[in-house]
């Protein structure tokens, strides 16, 4: 083993010796004499550190180069990476700008379908100071908005009552969601045609009250909730949301059915004002 591993680390050497002597000997036999010619013998041996001095410079040019054709291909690297994330930032930007375009055509279609005048405007924030229960929509008096307003939206295609309008101001308007403990929409059910009040919880979660107790054995999960037009705020037939579940405790005189809302609060971005001014409940 340990002459096997000289051998490989003087190999070279080896290599060279033996070339040497090979050169040697071949130039030094004339015809059948040995003769050593000291000039022959000079340029054989030149020729040999000749040699070898090309190798390693051969040697030191391809480490060059290839230490070069590294760093470039790094560089190349890097750049393809750049313009990898860059490529993806601007799909992710086309992709949101299609899904916008999308929405906006969606509502341009259903302002169309909508029976009353409205004004489209944008949610534009949330009160932290109300507990969340609140919207912020960039539209205020100037533009029409007044006290008590319904609003509305539209998402997958089916429209569904937001709440009203709380506050306004001159460019944006608080809006009260259906959510809202302090929110009541007179509403019903849209087959069996049982009526209660609506309103939101702490847990954000919908409910319809004052529903007649005998009233379950004609009403199912799933069945749509909408507005009854009852009072002086909402108009009659706008979609609240579906029947998730039906609570009641024996000594409760009705029952209590908890609601799935139509709209998805958490992706609200655009909705639409119903300019029916009543006068205040």
């Amino acid at each position: 083993m340990k002459r096997t591993g000289f051998f490989k680390k003087h190999r070279v050497g080896f290599l060279l010796g033996s070339y040497l002597t090979f050169c040697l000997l071949s130039i030094s036999i004339s015809t059948k004499t040995l003769i050593l010619r000291p000039k022959e013998i000079a340029l054989s041996v030149f020729s040999l550190f000749q040699a070898g001095v090309g190798s390693v410079q051969r040697l030191f040019s391809e480490t060059i180069d290839s230490v070069r054709t590294l760093k470039n291909l790094k560089q190349d690297y890097e750049q393809a990476l750049e313009r990898l994330r860059y490529y993806e930032k601007v799909e992710k930007q086309y992709a949101a700008l299609e899904e916008e375009i999308r929405q906006l055509k969606e509502i341009l279609q259903f302002s169309h379908s909508i029976p009353y005048e409205s004004i489209p405007a944008q949610v534009i924030g949330k009160d932290p100071q109300n507990y969340y229960t609140t919207l912020t929509i960039n539209k205020g008096s100037l533009h029409g908005i007044q006290k008590n307003m319904p609003v509305i939206a539209v998402q997958g295609g089916k429209q569904g009552l937001v709440g009203k309008v709380l506050h306004t101001g001159f460019n944006a308007s608080i809006v009260q969601p259906i959510y809202d403990p302090t929110s009541y929409v007179a509403a019903r059910l849209s087959l069996s045609r049982y009526e209660g009040l609506v309103s939101g919880s702490t847990e954000e979660k919908v409910y319809m009250y004052y529903v007649k107790r005998f009233a379950r054995m004609n009403i199912q999960s799933g069945e749509l909730i909408v507005t009854s037009g009852l009072n002086s705020i909402f108009p009659p037939g706008i979609p609240i949301g579906v029947l998730k579940a039906i609570h009641a405790r024996e000594y409760d005189t009705s029952l209590l059915l908890e609601l799935d809302p139509i709209i998805d609060f958490g992706r609200l971005e655009y909705v639409y004002v119903l300019k029916m001014q009543r006068g205040n409940p």
